[in-house]
């Protein structure tokens, strides 16, 4: 009987502690806590018929963002990024790839917007119940669309903290597409230097992207677009136009993106020449990411998004060249 009690004591509190915030305070936590809080721990991604488990070490020191990814299953592979840059290691093919964090800095656990108001205009975002992820309470966010263009999420925040313990992408049927959870997490912990160092040295690997240090030879903004995108979904606006270096092709292109506060878009379009590589034509899918391409007038346009496959194609069909 004693048990009993207490357990219903305990649910009482839990669940009173959860509804006296709003689903804003919720949005808010998550985002903070991953920004301003040291975490380290296992998550697993799971999308198609495939699982992948990873360890992931977030240090904030003095405002400074460092993390470190890793697989922990197949193939060997490694992220990692810091506010400005993040690099990849494929040892297994002994390439790594250099970049600048141009596209977008969503990506679990940090992936919630700061513009809430403007985000209530394209989804519908509520608090669900409270369950339990790698051992700790945690509160449901469901921010569903009101659209075909963009999918919807459903996230659980630890309830102590706010860190994001899981999150969901849901098709218009709210059947998941991805899933990403942590299976174990410690929080607010120290971090050591030596545990965001690579296990495989740079020297091992040959390195693509970033050929000079210096942002603004690898970057540049467009002011004056030789481009129109003239369809573009209800929500969606311009957030960056750049000229930026590709690390495959080894050459300037224009990149263009485009979000609605949370999903994001990026179109990029390169002059191609007669031997140019392969590359996407039509529609294509890898998890939940599709990816558009086509040429026009002696360029190649590819758009690329955690978004429908209508979000990309209309987007993709609706680029021109402006005359000149």
């Amino acid at each position: 009987m004693y048990l009993s009690r207490y357990c219903l004591v305990l649910t009482l509190l839990w669940f009173g502690i959860a509804r006296a915030e709003t689903v804003d305070d919720w949005l808010m936590k998550i985002n903070n806590a991953a920004t301003n809080m040291n975490y380290q721990g296992i998550f697993v991604y799971a999308y198609e018929s495939k699982l992948e488990s990873m360890r992931v070490v977030h240090q904030v020191n003095a405002g400074v963002v460092r993390e470190r990814i890793y697989s922990l299953n197949d193939a060997p592979r490694e992220i990692i990024r810091n506010d400005e840059q993040v690099w990849c290691y494929v040892p297994e093919k002994k390439i790594g790839v250099h970049e600048f964090r141009e596209v977008s800095k969503q990506s679990f656990p940090n992936m919630l917007p700061q513009r809430l108001s403007y985000l209530r205009e394209n989804y519908d975002i509520s608090l669900g119940r409270v369950s339990r992820i790698a051992e700790r309470p945690a509160q449901q966010i469901l921010i569903l669309p009101l659209d075909e263009y963009r999918y919807g999420y459903a996230l659980w925040a630890d309830l102590q903290t706010g860190l994001l313990l899981k999150s969901t992408l849901l098709d218009a049927d709210q059947r998941p597409i991805e899933q990403y959870m942590f299976t174990q997490v410690s929080i607010d912990t120290k971090i050591a230097d030596n545990d965001l160092l690579p296990l495989t040295p740079k020297e091992d690997l040959q390195w693509f992207g970033i050929k000079n240090e210096n942002r603004g030879a690898n970057y540049a903004i467009v002011e004056n677009p030789g481009w129109r995108i003239e369809n573009i979904p209800q929500g969606f606006t311009v957030s960056r136009q750049i000229k930026r270096f590709s690390p495959i092709r080894e050459k300037m292109m224009e990149h263009y993106v485009f979000t609605d506060g949370l999903a994001a878009v990026s179109v990029f379009i390169e002059m191609v020449g007669e031997n140019a590589h392969p590359q996407i034509n039509g529609v294509t899918r890898i998890g939940a990411v599709h990816a558009f391409g086509h040429a026009q007038d002696g360029y190649h346009i590819t758009v690329v998004g955690e978004v429908p496959s209508a979000t990309v194609d209309m987007i993709g069909m609706s680029v021109t060249k402006i005359s000149n």
